[in-house]
């Protein structure tokens, strides 16, 4: 009688599938698995429109559609009527939209070895993908293997030699260096700046309507990740920073990576220079109550674990960015079985801003550590990395940088990651590949990932980068005066990403090749550790992108990546993210998201 009806969406195989055997049909969330999955329902209006977030998935993700440039998919939605799906044909409420997609690492030609491996930072996945893609047919071809775990484990793998390249956000420390006594000489190469985020998926208990603007200080998010935050919305500095939407009335545990990584300590840096975040943690709060477990809890750290015994069924970290993110975007807690309601929960995670703007979720504006009164909260986007980025600090090494959270004006949680290279131990040939990959990601590389919501490198960071290059090539050669760098290629003025969200925003573990073939889906991630730091063992990734989609009117185009328009009685809209096959060390192989066209 309301005039309201459900409506199914499924990826499916070809430009126009012929039946549902064509569509992907497995488990829908949140009973599914822990990766995310292909069906999701929407519900229209009385009018007959809707709106719902879909993630699609390419060949490297989901191999049973092999959905590639080469081979484009689509989009299938029909109403609900009650009866079964027909063993033939379409439902007879179908309407389909095609779906195609840009080149990726699945596209490349196979290769029996890499030319350069890399491993690290999560936040580097989204441009390794974008690049692995490119290059595997550029002329000289360039083969890129990349295995996303974390800035530490990278740095570790590095040192060891495990690995050419090691991606991180923060430098080696001194324990690390004395660690690895034997390590070759290195420079750091700049590769991308973006920035660590807080994401939310709450909605307005009155309006039905997903909030998308959020302000929060040190002090709020310590509550948030102390496990102190269920009634987070109610605290009075919130209720002030955040006016004019009806909160709802808890907040689940926050999403976190369970693994050693350097958008922890970066995050509790900031905590750890505000006096109101450290008077909370201390129990000296009068308005918040921390947790027994975390009173006097020592920061900074690069790991955030579980530490009250009672709650570590429901706060539970998780190793990796991806199954965080897709959590987040399919409003699940981070405790397996916990019963969630977007109108009586809202769940924040903590991710890197362009991972959060990929799956399409809103991020809050921060302000410095110290800050009150009239100084501004400041989102995490192009004006905001910027000027954060401007205030950054160097470090003792000379090249690395780190934010300054206390009186930057900018965004407090900026960060660069940087390719740590070997300045020894390399031949001439490998020192080529590696030159050819540092020249590439400085120069044309940065114009390529713009839009995914990285910062482009300033000159000065490009200069860096092309200058680690020489210094490759000239120790390779013998040569004691390194060649003058190769200027940074002219990159185009910057632009906005083209996904619409209030402000701008890697993946679970794993890890791709540009010579890779798809191969099937592991089992999820397994839950993070409780306690002492342990690292999981890395595995190859690609990062997300996000292609949205309208399904609305009459007709029956594909305009990607912007929208999608479909013609359907129940029309639906939303957003659209590609995700990527990741094949971890030993031949398994899990999931994250990669860039649609």
């Amino acid at each position: 009688s309301s005039g309201a009806y459900t409506v199914t969406v499924f990826q499916c195989k070809g430009a126009v599938p012929t039946s549902m055997a064509d569509c992907y049909q497995n488990f829908r969330p949140p009973a599914g698995d822990d990766l995310g999955t292909g069906i999701y329902d929407a519900t229209t209006t009385a009018d007959g429109t809707g709106s719902t977030f879909f993630e699609v998935r390419p060949a490297e993700a989901l191999p049973e559609l092999d959905c590639k440039s080469s081979n484009p998919c689509s989009i299938l939605a029909f109403e609900n009527d009650g009866n079964p799906l027909p063993t033939s044909g379409l439902p007879a409420s179908a309407v389909t939209a095609p779906l195609q997609f840009a080149p990726s690492p699945s596209d490349c030609p196979e290769v029996a070895s890499p030319d350069v491996r890399t491993e690290g930072s999560a936040s580097t996945a989204h441009a390794l993908y974008e690049w692995a893609a490119k290059t595997c047919t550029a002329h000289p071809s360039l083969s890129i293997d990349y295995t996303e775990s974390a800035s530490p484990a990278g740095r570790r793998d590095f040192l060891n030699g495990s690995v050419e390249v090691g991606l991180t956000s923060t430098p080696a420390t001194s324990a690390e260096l004395a660690a690895a006594p034997g390590h070759r000489s290195f420079a750091y190469a700049p590769l991308d700046v973006s920035g660590v985020a807080v994401a939310f998926n709450v909605t307005d208990t009155v309006t039905h309507q997903r909030i998308t603007d959020m302000n929060l200080t040190p002090r709020l998010v310590a509550i948030l990740i102390s496990g102190s935050g269920l009634h987070l919305f109610q605290d009075p500095e919130f209720q002030a920073l955040n006016p004019g939407h009806n909160w709802p009335m808890e907040v689940q545990p926050p999403l976190l990576r369970g693994e050693r990584n350097a958008d922890a300590l970066l995050l509790t840096t900031w905590l750890q220079e505000d006096p109101a975040a450290r008077a909370f943690l201390d129990g000296h709060d009068p308005d918040a109550e921390v947790d027994t477990y975390w009173k006097g809890v020592q920061y900074p750290t690069d790991i955030f674990e579980a530490r009250d015994p009672n709650t570590i069924g429901n706060y539970n970290p998780r190793t990796g960015t991806l199954i965080n993110a897709r959590r987040l975007f399919n409003f699940q807690a981070p405790g397996d079985g916990v019963s969630v309601s977007a109108q009586n929960d809202g769940i924040l995670a903590v991710t890197d801003v362009v991972t959060a703007a990929r799956f399409g979720q809103p991020v809050a504006k921060l302000r410095r550590a110290g800050g009150g009164g009239s100084d501004p909260f400041v989102a995490p986007d192009q004006a905001g990395l910027t000027a954060g980025l401007a205030a950054m600090k160097v470090n003792t090494d000379g090249v690395t940088k780190s934010p300054d959270v206390t009186t930057t004006t900018g965004y407090p949680l900026v960060k660069v990651d940087y390719a740590m290279v070997p300045t020894s131990g390399t031949d001439k040939v490998a020192a080529g590949k590696l030159s050819q990959f540092l020249t590439f990601a400085a120069g044309e590389g940065q114009a390529d990932v713009q839009t995914a919501g990285y910062l482009p490198m300033p000159t000065d960071l490009q200069s860096q980068a092309t200058s680690a290059a020489a210094k490759v090539v000239a120790a390779a050669s013998g040569s004691t005066t390194p060649p003058p760098p190769t200027p940074p290629s002219t990159l185009p003025p910057p632009v906005e990403s083209q996904i619409p969200f209030t402000s701008p925003g890697g993946g679970d573990g794993g890890s791709f090749s540009s010579g890779d073939v798809p191969t099937s889906p592991d089992a999820p991630p397994s839950a993070a550790p409780t306690g002492g730091g342990k690292e999981p063992t890395s595995a190859k990734v690609t990062g997300p992108a996000a292609v949205f989609a309208s399904l609305a009117g009459s007709g029956h185009r594909l305009i990607l990546p912007i929208v999608l328009v479909v013609g359907l009685a129940a029309a639906v809209v939303g957003g659209l993210f590609s995700p990527r096959r990741r094949r971890r060390k030993g031949g398994a192989a899990a999931t994250a998201a990669s860039p649609s066209p």
